[in-house]
């Protein structure tokens, strides 16, 4: 943004952080949204590089100890609910209490931030930890301008673990740790 940006502040919440206090606080619509897939799709076919992704997956994925290891959270590219419909009724109750609780201060307090990106800026983050957004922006005579660039966490836990091989064997090894041992890459940090 320039000087004749106003508003358009960034927004960033640990979604994993959200989704283990709904885990506790709700456990069987985090149980829901944990299993009932949601639809997400992009459907642009009139830009120069045109783009048809449809997929379902859960909003919330778990390893085999139940810990949270991605959030899928994006409510522009959500199609429509593809499942049987008894599934229909325990999924929007649960989505909208997730939904309630991302949009609580209580939870911006704990796990957000908001901040306003200047140029030359650059922000890295687990696309499926953190869930990003920005405020609403006017411009008389500014230039709004954000490039984005997406890197699979898979080709960059290959280049650690490459690198830490040939200068530190004992970093590569904790990188293969049992869950519960050690949580890395889209894992919780905590």
């Amino acid at each position: 943004f320039d000087s004749g940006v106003r508003g358009g502040d960034s927004t960033l919440i640990d979604g994993h952080a959200v989704a283990e206090e709904f885990q506790q606080r709700h456990p069987e619509a985090f149980r829901t949204l944990s299993q009932i897939p949601a639809t997400f799709q992009k459907d642009h076919m009139d830009r120069a590089h045109p783009i048809k992704m449809f997929y379902q997956r859960p909003h919330i994925t778990t390893n085999y100890l139940d810990q949270v290891t991605a959030v899928y959270w994006s409510p522009p590219f959500e199609g429509p609910l593809r499942v049987k419909e008894e599934f229909v009724e325990p999924y929007y109750k649960a989505y909208n209490a997730f939904r309630a609780m991302l949009l609580s201060d209580e939870m911006w307090d704990k796990y957000g931030c908001v901040f306003r990106l200047a140029p030359g800026d650059l922000l890295v983050f687990n696309n499926r930890r953190m869930l990003h957004g920005r405020n609403a922006f006017t411009s008389e005579a500014g230039t709004r301008h954000l490039q984005g660039c997406y890197l699979d966490v898979d080709t960059y836990l290959n280049k650690y673990r490459v690198l830490a091989d040939r200068y530190d064997p004992q970093a590569a090894d904790a990188c293969l740790a049992a869950p519960g041992e050690s949580r890395f890459g889209t894992s919780s940090h905590r």
